[in-house]
């Protein structure tokens, strides 16, 4: 099969740009697939700047629009392309016209959404950007979602059959052994300080100031408590990382930002892994949490997105948004519940693999793609 990828790849590093790269390596073993990356900034922005405008930012994102369309236009003839556009107005519309190109050359599209954000979007768009829009979803050969509980963005804009499920997933080599999940168990047991793990970029809406202040209260009460970070900081919460970072030195450890065997590492390291996002644009089912799972983390994180169907009642745990008192009580609570490295990493293993992820989206392309 012959693919045509328009997405976003590292840098810089998120969720959905690992996915798009994970998903890009897995298909060229077997198809021909070009990709084209519409990532306009490569560094790490905060989220205010989102969605937002600027001329040299303009500039650059309607040259590659075109530069795309037109090669998607005059180019090469694809089997079915692959589409990620964005959850913000501006951020979904630059892709529409590589949409329209498409169509015209009689290529099938399939849009993949990674968050839960995009009927928001819809409905608070007015006039013609949300006429072309929903015109774009409705032209498409399908769209992909993360969870069954994200399938309601699309209703009444496509047939259920033309909404595909397709859980995300962890490469192979990223995963511990048995042996280390056993380890892990035996040193969670005998170890006497509470090991906590957050890996995502450092945004307020992420939860990250929520969780230092949980650290802050669990030090009060003299419960010995460690926190690794790791993921690049929001420019406008820098000061308040710096202060927290400073006032809790002894619990706290920064790391930058970590990639591969230094991150697995990290998550080997700890026994819980803690997620308090309150993301205006929701969540769709995080990367980092299926990572934690792979190497056995106990996972505490808000009710938002499709992050409560990764959950098992027996290694899952939801915190109040915005709550540090009712985050640093769950982080006790499931200090006490040794047993959750096993049946953290089994979910992991027979649902969340990077082949299974693989062979989802692969489904879903062979069903469009057939005549």
């Amino acid at each position: 099969m012959k693919i045509l990828m328009v997405t976003m790849f590292p840098p810089p590093v998120t969720g959905s740009s690992l996915a798009s790269k994970m998903l890009a390596d897995g298909l060229c073993r077997k198809h021909k697939v070009k990709k084209l990356d519409m990532i306009i900034n490569t560094s790490f922005g905060n989220l205010s700047e989102q969605g937002s405008i600027s001329l040299v930012k303009l500039a650059k994102s309607v040259f590659k629009t075109f530069f795309f369309t037109t090669r998607t236009l005059f180019g090469e003839k694809f089997d079915i392309a692959y589409i990620t556009p964005g959850q913000t107005v501006m951020g979904y519309l630059k892709f529409v016209p590589i949409m329209w190109a498409a169509r015209f050359r009689s290529i099938p599209y399939v849009i993949h959404i990674h968050g839960a954000y995009f009927r928001n979007m819809l409905n608070n768009a007015n006039g013609w950007k949300k006429e072309a829009i929903e015109n774009s979803v409705k032209k498409s050969s399908g769209a992909i979602v993360l969870g069954d509980s994200l399938r309601s963005m699309f209703k009444e804009i496509l047939p259920e059959e033309k909404i595909f499920t397709c859980p995300n997933g962890v490469e192979e080599d990223f995963f511990s052994t048995e042996e280390e999940i056993l380890k892990k168990t035996k040193r969670w047991r005998n170890d006497d300080t509470i090991r906590i793990v957050y890996l995502s970029n450092l945004m307020e809406s992420k939860g990250i100031l929520d969780l230092f202040e949980s650290i802050r209260i669990l030090k009060r009460c003299r419960t010995k408590v460690h926190l690794d970070v790791a993921g690049a900081i929001e420019p406008d919460i820098q000061d308040r990382v710096k202060d927290f970072l400073k006032e809790l030195e002894s619990e706290v450890r920064y790391h930058g930002i970590l990639e591969g065997e230094e991150k697995k590492i990290l998550l080997q390291r700890n026994y819980l892994f803690c997620l308090p996002s309150k993301h205006p644009f929701g969540e769709g089912q995080p990367l980092s949490i299926l990572e934690a799972m792979a190497n056995g983390c106990g996972i505490i994180a808000t009710n938002i997105g499709g992050i409560t169907e990764i959950f098992d009642r027996s290694y899952g745990f939801v915190v109040e948004r915005g709550n540090p008192e009712d985050l640093a009580k769950t982080i006790i609570k499931v200090w006490g519940k040794n047993d959750i490295p096993s049946s953290s990493w089994n979910q992991a293993k027979k649902l969340f693999s990077a082949n299974q992820f693989l062979e989802r989206i692969e489904k879903a392309f062979q069903q469009i793609a057939s005549p």
